[in-house]
């Protein structure tokens, strides 16, 4: 072994202690976190308890950024390097708390951040944590990425818990709908012909959605919801409103799918009489672009933790998430780890209860020690990230 692997190995073994150190408070904070869900841009909370570990540990700290109340920027440079980010996400699922494990993400990527930026002594650059709301909906990366906060950013990374380990997981790019249909009222046994069923005009769009599935290409997704569907069952309903995603494997194929679903929408709208509105209230997510350089550097240091990836399809049990947006503007990891079994789904009372589990805070902690050797990695060798960079100069 080389004098600088010596080293290298000296450094690393220096981080895992330094996280193993931070547990106690990265774990009270992902509990408290856990114990007080936030959905999106409501996580005032959660933005204090991070802030505040952070300021403790050194970095100084913008809240707002962005014009975004719930976002943030923590900082420790020394000298001129590469700039490493971590995305901390903490937004909550509507009606579900934290079923999709976003307070291990917090932390995670917190704890990452601060035992990095210890290093900078040694590997001059710039460590960053950016806090990230809304990722269940709302687009908080998109807003970042609008206000400049990743202009600077030699490299973004994460994790996300999940049923399985993988370093390559690829991610669909989404649209967000809200429909409103609008027909009229009337007594529906007096005076059904005086009316114009909303709620009829519902069921047509669903069910000509249901028979579109059918033509769809692989990996393609269309699904939602019936929020307002009426008042009262001796009432022709007057207005319905919901909302559903679109998904594909691809924004372009997106793009088309976003199309036929208005065209099926309107259609329903027409048969019916009655008006519809589709409304568009965020930018869509894009698919998860790879670095395959940052995912070589992480996957080896995930084993040096102890962890190992599995092999799987790349697409299988594939979500959305707006760090897609990110890794199309800067070379981006966003590995998963495994907190549950298996036959385990995302966004489940299981996987809520995974996400407040001592395995879920040891992902945690495993997860960060790989990020935050990862990042000394580029650290060390700002080779590395042209290599990252050059990477994605390729894919873009």
């Amino acid at each position: 072994m080389s004098v600088t692997q010596v080293s290298s190995s000296g450094l690393k073994d220096s981080l895992a202690t330094r996280i193993d150190a931070l547990r106690p408070e990265l774990e009270q904070v992902s509990r408290d976190i856990y114990a007080n869900p936030e959905i999106a841009y409501e996580e005032h909370k959660a933005v204090g308890w991070l802030t505040e570990l952070l300021k403790r540990h050194g970095f100084s700290v913008e809240v707002g950024v962005a014009s975004t109340p719930t976002a943030f920027v923590a900082t420790r440079r020394q000298g001129d390097g590469p700039a490493i980010a971590f995305l901390s996400e903490y937004d909550a699922l509507r009606g579900l708390g934290h079923g999709c494990g976003h307070n291990l993400i917090a932390t995670a990527s917190v704890g990452a951040g601060i035992a990095l930026a210890d290093l900078l002594d040694r590997h001059p650059g710039k460590v960053l944590v950016i806090g990230t709301p809304a990722e269940e909906g709302g687009g908080g990366k998109i807003r970042l990425i609008r206000g400049g906060i990743f202009q600077e950013v030699d490299a973004a990374m994460m994790f996300h818990p999940d049923t399985r380990t993988q370093v390559l997981h690829w991610a669909l790019a989404v649209t967000h709908m809200h429909f409103e249909f609008t027909g009229r009222a009337a007594h529906a046994s007096g005076d059904p012909e005086k009316g114009i069923n909303a709620l009829d005009a519902f069921v047509m769009a669903y069910n000509g959605i249901s028979v579109f599935r059918q033509q769809l290409r692989e990996g393609a997704r269309l699904h939602g919801f019936l929020k307002e569907g009426g008042t009262a069952p001796n009432i022709i309903p007057e207005r319905t409103s919901g909302e559903f995603l679109v998904r594909a494997r691809d924004t372009a194929y997106m793009e088309e799918l976003v199309q036929k679903v208005k065209n099926i929408f309107q259609a329903a709208a027409l048969a019916t009489g009655c008006s519809v509105k589709l409304s568009f209230e965020e930018e869509p997510y894009t698919d998860l672009r790879n670095n395959m350089v940052l995912a070589g550097l992480f996957e080896e240091n995930l084993r040096r933790v102890g962890v190992h990836s599995v092999e799987g399809a790349p697409w299988e049990n594939a979500g959305s998430t707006d760090m897609g947006n990110v890794s199309h503007v800067v070379p981006a990891l966003h590995p998963t780890l495994g907190i549950a079994p298996a036959d385990v789904p995302g966004h489940s009372q299981q996987f809520l209860e995974a996400s407040g589990s001592l395995r879920g805070y040891q992902a945690m902690v495993d997860a960060a020690k790989a990020l935050a050797m990862t990042g000394a990695d580029l650290l060390a060798d700002p080779g590395l990230v042209e290599k990252a960079r050059a990477e994605f100069r390729r894919e873009t």
